[in-house]
């Protein structure tokens, strides 16, 4: 979502100080939501499935050489478990339990640190999520511009982008613990940096679109 916030905001203040109307800027607005939004989602799906095929390609091969030298095999998983602390005889009973139960999904968590269950349509899901916050994240900004009088227009698309921003910072942090005034400060420096390049971008075009 904070991609598609500042991106929106940059944009959006790039054509207002280049003193575009607001039909202009709705149509730049529109563009980006859509195109922006399947970017993402287009990224991110790719993204998600390169790391799915190279993790099916590990776990290919651990099936491969357990169905090869299988007593090597439970060796090597016996091996991990002393390493993490068990006694001998304990990590051989860990390890035959799994491997009895599934021997690819013992090596894929002990060995490979992978899940054996991961569904290809997790990309498709992750590619879904992130094109439609990017979409969500751009239509804010682009609300505020739009909505704007003509006169305080730019400072008011900032104010509404760094609120925003702001507040998406204040929600990763209660998501994840992670403290609130970096998510924050972060947010903010690169949606600051990102709408003054489209300010600058703005100022030396100068186009007034019709």
């Amino acid at each position: 979502m904070n991609d598609g916030i500042a991106t929106a905001a940059g944009i959006a203040e790039g054509f207002a100080t280049a003193g575009a109307r607001t039909g202009t800027l709705l149509l730049a607005g529109g563009v980006l939501i859509l195109t922006g939004g399947l970017a993402a989602a287009g990224a991110r799906y790719s993204e998600e499935q390169t790391e799915w095929e190279m993790n099916r390609s590990l776990l290919d091969a651990e099936r491969a050489s357990i169905e090869a030298e299988p007593q090597a095999e439970f060796e090597e998983l016996v091996d991990i478990y002393e390493a993490k602390g068990l006694s001998e005889g304990l990590a051989r009973q860990v390890a035959q339990a799994l491997s009895e139960r599934d021997p690819i999904a013992a090596h894929a968590d002990a060995e490979l640190h992978l899940d054996s269950t991961a569904s290809p349509l997790a990309s498709l899901h992750a590619a879904v999520i992130g094109g439609l916050f990017y979409s969500l994240g751009a239509v804010i900004p682009l609300a505020v511009v739009s909505a704007s009088p003509v006169g305080p227009r730019t400072e008011l698309t900032v104010v509404g982008a760094l609120l925003a921003l702001a507040l998406t910072g204040c929600v990763t942090s209660w998501l994840t613990g992670l403290p609130l005034f970096r998510l924050v400060r972060r947010n903010l420096v690169l949606g600051v940096a990102t709408m003054a390049a489209g300010v600058v971008i703005g100022l030396v075009s100068g186009v007034n679109s019709p």
